[in-house]
């Protein structure tokens, strides 16, 4: 306004420009980071959830399954599933160099724990049983436009890869599982000796 006011218009008008770019950029940097929010951090391998089973109703393959969340959030959530397996998905994201510079690591969010069976001749006409395992949204993210945080995520150009990552183990009643997250995806673990014989007996 400086400018303006002693009639160089022109030399205001370019500053006006370049400070309505830098305030959008750093916008857009802004609802980058925060959309994130919606994603737990992942700078290396970390336990994620452990998966506990109990038998609920052997005739019909029903199993209580617990699934502790390990990443800091202290979520449990209980689920009944029918089937031979459980199966936990997850979503990732990975960023490109320039945005990791910013601070954005890999980040994962856990999806749902669903049924499997071991062959699909099983599996047909069979029920889908899952439960989900996301969580409310961080208020942050929940009072932002949808729309505006998809378009930016769309046109930022700073998302390198996303893909959804799962991860199965047999249900026998007394197994007690770990899963982790790796910068490639999901991997699980057999915790106790039931759960090891049930993963050799599926070998």
């Amino acid at each position: 306004m400086f400018h303006v006011a002693h009639g160089r218009i022109g030399h205001g008008g370019f500053h006006a420009a370049t400070a309505t770019v830098l305030g959008l950029i750093a916008l857009a940097v802004g609802l980058v980071v925060l959309n994130t929010q919606s994603f737990a951090r992942l700078t290396n391998e970390r336990a994620v959830a452990q998966v506990t089973v109990a038998s609920y109703d052997p005739t019909q393959s029903v199993y209580h399954v617990e699934v502790r969340r390990l990443d800091g959030t202290n979520i449990v959530t209980g689920c009944q599933i029918q089937g031979d397996e459980w199966m936990l998905s997850a979503r990732v994201q990975r960023w490109k160099p320039w945005a990791n510079i910013l601070g954005l690591d890999s980040t994962y969010a856990l999806d749902q724990i669903a049924n499997k069976y071991t062959e699909a001749e099983r599996a047909n006409g069979k029920p889908i049983t899952a439960c989900d395992l996301a969580g409310p949204k961080p208020e942050a993210v929940r009072v932002m436009p949808s729309g505006l945080v998809t378009w930016l995520m769309a046109n930022s150009y700073a998302e390198q890869r996303r893909f959804g990552s799962a991860v199965y183990m047999p249900m026998t009643d007394g197994a007690i599982y770990r899963v982790t997250m790796t910068q490639t995806g999901l991997n699980a673990e057999a915790v106790n000796p039931i759960a090891v014989q049930a993963v050799m007996r599926k070998i």
